[in-house]
């Protein structure tokens, strides 16, 4: 999975290395980071190599060159002096083990909005295949650019990252970390959330809401998103804590072309404004473009396909009672629009049931399947960060007229799972026990401590945070419960 790295990427300063794989340098405050396969090494007798030193220290002790070197016990979250020597000048690190992959990005120029830029991207994690876990490399050419419209204000950038065999943008794809095959990936800030797991908590409950069925209309499994965390450094300076996470498109959800006229689509809600993406309103006709009235056509992406959405638009908008009450069905899967309408409501996604969500028809097919995105403004703050209500419904013009209208009894449909749910996946110890796992693979690696220090504007405190979402929580479900009998 190594892309050999040529002479003109060739990085300066490298320090140490263990068995075949550096450990990440942060120049500025003169900090090395080396990911450890387990938490804890009693024994750790590693392949040593210098980088651009003539000799090295670890802890006192002299390290030697192109032969393994008994260290002794060696644990995440714990510090280890390093000192680098040429010559008469010498520079003092310290080195920390962390549980969590590693990646690194160079590149030669600032890395923008669009278009991407160049980069060479190192990915240092544990191949779990390994009988005693083994710390690996996955390297390779790769586009970086910023993404997101609010968050891309921070100081903390969020990221795009395109994987490329060459220079010249060629698509390498690759299941990172585990997850599914893709060239395209997102390098989350998670920035407003205090406790950095909201999206992931998100995307995690979507997917055991699936894992419960005998059935699924998707074709792909998990329906949705996968993410994993990650420590990010740029150029040799750390970067803090991120989640990597795939990107939702076509080859995601298994969607293909299909014939003319029952075409495979895939659109995504970009804009709140205007009522478009909330069933409100219709105000034009669809062109050539491949935005429309708040809408962007992700799939196909080369020429425009919106007949399906016009349809489904026009429909809920325009139509009277009874031909909505009659066709509605024909173009949404209700049972999974009914399990998108909880969904939302249980973590509260303002955002994401207007704006920041797709809607996906697979070809030969004739409804419409919700997905959700972007879900950081959910579990009880709101999209910037504030704290949020644990009262309200959330709904747009499609849920208001299922809703008012009771197609197909279908608020007897959403009582009959919010049952179910709360027997299963919506009760408060299930998912509370998942946020607890993660703050504490946040806490033991040292990731937080790091977060802190590098944006110290974050101030996390993870019991703090997760107290608040446990009363959250709580007081959600006491809400829902009242909504939904």
């Amino acid at each position: 999975m190594v892309i050999e790295e040529p002479d003109a990427w060739s990085i300066s300063d490298r320090v140490l290395e263990f068995d075949h794989v550096f450990a990440f340098t942060d120049k500025e405050e003169h900090v090395l980071l080396y990911k450890l396969p387990v938490d804890t090494i009693k024994s750790f007798s590693p392949f040593v190599r210098f980088g651009a030193f003539e000799s090295l220290e670890f802890n006192d002790r002299e390290l030697k060159e192109n032969e393994k070197n008994v260290l002794g016990e060696v644990m995440v979250n714990h510090p280890y002096n390093v000192t680098a020597r040429n010559g008469n000048k010498s520079v003092n690190y310290q080195l920390w083990f962390t549980s969590l992959p590693l990646l690194h990005i160079h590149t030669e120029r600032k890395i923008r909005d669009e278009p991407k830029t160049l980069s060479w991207t190192e990915l240092a994690y544990a191949n779990e295949q390994a009988e005693s876990g083994q710390t690996v490399l996955f390297s390779g050419y790769a586009g970086i650019e910023i993404r997101g419209r609010t968050s891309a204000v921070h100081e903390k950038k969020s990221y795009g990252l395109e994987l490329w065999e060459d220079r010249f943008g060629k698509d390498r794809t690759a299941p990172l970390l585990g997850m599914r095959y893709g060239e395209d990936w997102i390098l989350d800030a998670m920035y407003v959330d205090p406790l950095r797991m909201r999206n992931k908590l998100s995307f995690e409950l979507w997917e055991k809401m699936w894992d419960s069925k005998s059935q699924t209309p998707f074709k792909a499994a998990p329906p949705g998103i996968q993410c994993e965390y990650v420590e990010l450094f740029i150029n040799q300076r750390y970067m803090g804590l991120y989640c990597l996470s795939e990107r939702l498109d076509e080859t995601l959800i298994k969607l293909t072309a299909g014939r003319p006229g029952s075409e495979g689509v895939l659109y995504k809600a970009i804009d709140w404004t205007g009522g478009a993406t909330a069933f409100t309103t219709y105000n034009s006709e669809p062109g050539q473009s491949l935005i429309w009235e708040g809408w962007e056509q992700v799939y196909p992406d080369h020429k425009a396909c919106w007949d399906p959405l016009a349809k489904l638009r026009k429909t809920v908008a325009l139509e009277e009672d009874d031909v909505f009450s009659a066709q509605i069905d024909t173009l949404v899967n209700l049972d999974e629009v009914a399990d998108y309408y909880l969904f939302t409501n249980m973590i509260l996604a303002h955002d994401n049931i207007i704006k920041n969500y797709y809607l996906a028809r697979y070809p030969n097919e004739t409804s419409f399947l919700l997905m959700p995105w972007d879900l950081e403004g959910s579990w009880g703050i709101m999209w910037h960060g504030g704290q949020s209500s644990t009262n309200g419904v959330l709904e747009n013009n499609l849920y208001d007229r299922l809703l008012e209208l009771d197609v197909e009894e279908f608020e007897d449909l959403l009582e009959a799972k919010w049952e179910n749910y709360r027997e299963s996946v919506f009760r408060a110890d299930a998912i509370m026990a998942a946020a607890m796992t993660y703050a504490d693979i946040l806490k033991r690696s040292g990731a937080i401590e790091r977060e802190n220090d590098r944006w110290q504007d974050a101030e996390i405190d993870m019991d703090q945070e997760l107290q608040y979402l446990s009363d959250w929580i709580t007081l959600r479900l006491q809400y829902l419960d009242l909504v939904f009998d």
